[in-house]
């Protein structure tokens, strides 16, 4: 499985990518911006090696060198279905919400278990395939 992680905060991403490398997921990219990380999708799209997964948090900018968008993971989400994109989409995000129209949305807190979750949607996303 290939993953597009669009988070800004390092600590984060790479609690994401252990967790996810414990769930036998090798292939990660991190973007921190919403403009770059379309233009990932895309050419991953036209080399013929497109992303099966976005894990997108909710809070960061919407190009390099813009500040900090508290929507920016919603407005990723809305551009992906504008475009008709069929890449599933993960929410991992501090804010505790559901969000219509991804696959999951995992409540990033110390408080929940968001490791065993984000490893069960992996699992089940692998098994669907």
């Amino acid at each position: 499985m290939k993953v597009l992680n669009f988070e800004d905060s390092v600590y984060k991403a790479n609690a994401i990518r252990k967790v996810l490398n414990q769930c036998g997921v090798a292939k990660i990219e991190l973007v921190s911006n919403v403009e770059d990380g379309l233009q990932m999708l895309k050419n991953a799209e036209d080399t013929g090696d497109p992303f099966d997964l976005i894990i997108t948090d909710m809070h960061y900018p919407m190009k390099q060198g813009a500040v900090s968008d508290t929507e920016a993971g919603e407005k990723l989400v809305q551009l992906l279905q504008e475009q008709g994109k069929q890449t599933k989409v993960i929410v991992c995000s501090s804010r505790n919400m559901k969000l219509p129209g991804v696959y999951g949305c995992i409540w990033y807190s110390e408080i929940s278990d968001w490791e065993e979750e984000l490893c069960d949607l992996g699992r089940e996303m692998e098994k669907n395939r």
